[in-house]
């Protein structure tokens, strides 16, 4: 009989959940109820039950922290989230640490309960045959396995003949390959520290494979910058229309998942059916084209994203990026131009050429800066003519095309060739823009810069003509427009992404600071 513990500081919701269901009928047994998140963690160790569900909102450790805990101590027990709508926001760190899935208290009946317990119980049977319980390091090594077919990386033989022996990589079934890409996954990642890019990559990993696992079946990888691959195999005696129709709703559930749970929206491409794993690579690599061709049409039809032969896939590391975009703030092109041509020179591929992952990064680091800037911009900095024009050139005139188009995107930037800040008000600023969704001050900043704040603030409104705390207001302000038209977050979370503990102030910031409300921005996205 599959135990059951149950964590909640509300009696009555406890005695609600009790009573919900027939728990010895249907297979199960209330092990133990615990008042609080600490209480929850002493009753694991005690009583070891299968399944924990656990209310996400409790005074001394909220589902957040057990959750962590669990995962840290390694608790082997699986966890099931009960979620308010005003606490959904919290369901996403839960996830990231190791819940299984989450439901809605409000909408918490007895067939939405028996369900859930059912996939669940299906998935703990399945961990206790002594053939999986190695699966998790199996999950690993087929993932890396298709990763170094994806990237042509060399594999050894054994390696080879043991994951050709696997269903997932055997010529013996049919494959369907799906690319899904996470719209502005930079822009999203890059302004917003809270959201921090690998929590966000394992987020959607874990979501992925939960539903994956619970369709009996595929693997998912991440390519980089917020690209994912998905694998599926199926037996061939299925007609194409099937399979490919499978492959397609298992895509459409993950998207709705993460879009739900996480607040960003995905497209994809989906290959054709296709047998011979050692195609795989040039499958992924035609994908990622139309895929491309999409989201970004400048780019020549029917040209395949350049792979090169390591981790970085052509495109620039997290240190590399920042070092450009602190660049462009600061507004030395010099720095900027010097920074891309050692970019250049170290990722071009076969002939010299740039690879059009690279390119599409670089453009999108570009519009990335006008919209932190918030420019006017003239027609030849526009990123739609640089696509256009781009899509003309010869490999060997791309380069200069692009140091060129950096450089009309900095001369349309406000202050640029008239005033250059000092030292001290970059670096503050730098501070800002690195730290705006924590609790900072102009006293912290001052502190930092080893100035008076006085001194600081004298510095701002002689340089910036605008008071460091009106700064940093506006500055979140337009981090959250960016969020609102961005992701599908609720304003509360947004408000609290973007430094602000006070949701009435963050009301009356917005609307001093645009002349309209969250929610008429809202309405538009």
């Amino acid at each position: 009989m599959i135990q059951i513990l149950l964590a909640d500081d509300d009696i009555l919701s406890l005695n609600r959940i009790c009573g919900l269901i027939d728990w010895n009928a249907n297979g199960y047994e209330i092990a133990g109820q615990a008042m609080g998140g600490c209480q929850a963690l002493t009753l694991l160790e005690e009583l070891k039950p299968d399944i924990l569900i656990l209310d996400i909102d409790m005074p001394d450790k909220n589902g957040v922290d057990v959750t962590r805990e669990i995962q840290q101590r390694k608790i082997p027990v699986k966890v099931l989230i009960l979620s308010n709508y005003d606490t959904f926001s919290f369901v996403r760190s839960a996830l990231h640490y190791g819940a299984y899935d989450y439901l809605l208290k409000h909408q918490l009946d007895a067939p939405t309960l028996l369900s859930k317990l059912k996939e669940m119980s299906q998935l703990i049977k399945k961990e206790d045959d002594s053939s999986l319980r190695m699966s998790y390091f199996t999950a690993v090594a087929k993932q890396n396995y298709l990763n170094s077919l994806i990237h042509a990386r060399p594999v050894s033989p054994k390696e080879q003949a043991y994951m050709t022996s696997q269903r997932d990589f055997s010529s013996s079934v049919s494959h369907a390959l799906a690319v899904m890409q996470v719209n502005n996954f930079i822009l999203i990642t890059h302004f917003s520290p809270q959201v921090e890019r690998q929590k966000m990559i394992d987020s959607i990993l874990t979501i992925s494979g939960n539903i994956l696992n619970a369709l009996q079946g595929g693997l998912i990888t991440h390519v980089g910058y917020g690209q994912f691959v998905l694998l599926f195999s199926y037996d061939k005696q299925a007609s194409t229309r099937q399979l490919l129709e499978h492959a397609r709703q298992a895509v459409r559930l993950i998207i709705t998942n993460i879009r739900k749970l996480l607040g960003v929206s995905a497209i994809y491409e989906l290959s054709d059916i296709f047998t011979d794993i050692s195609s795989l690579g040039r499958i992924c690599r035609q994908t990622s084209s139309r895929l491309e061709q999409r989201s970004f049409s400048g780019l020549p039809a029917g040209q395949a994203p350049e792979y090169k032969k390591d981790e970085s896939n052509g495109e620039l590391d997290m240190q590399e990026e920042k070092s450009l975009m602190n660049s462009l703030t600061a507004l030395d092109f010099g720095q900027v131009e010097t920074q891309l041509k050692e970019i250049f020179k170290k990722y071009k591929g076969d002939g010299g050429k740039i690879p059009q992952n690279m390119i599409r990064q670089l453009l999108q680091i570009g519009m990335r800066f006008q919209q932190h800037q918030q420019m006017e911009v003239s027609w030849n900095a526009n990123p739609d003519y640089a696509k256009a024009k781009l899509a003309a050139l010869p490999p060997r005139d791309i380069d200069q095309f692009l140091v060129n188009y950096f450089k009309e995107i900095m001369a349309q930037a406000p202050g640029y060739g008239s005033r250059k800040y000092s030292p001290h008000i970059q670096k503050a600023l730098l501070f800002i823009h690195e730290n705006y969704p924590q609790d900072i001050s102009l006293s912290s900043a001052a502190g930092l810069l080893h100035l008076s704040p006085t001194h600081l603030s004298r510095l701002f409104k002689e340089e910036l003509e605008i008071s460091f705390v009106d700064y940093l207001n506006r500055y979140r302000i337009e981090r959250a427009r960016e969020l609102i038209r961005n992701t599908d977050a609720d304003l509360k979370s947004i408000a609290e992404q973007t430094g602000f503990r006070n949701y009435n102030y963050f009301l009356r910031i917005y609307k001093q600071k645009t002349g309209r409300t969250p929610s008429q921005d809202m309405g538009e996205r």
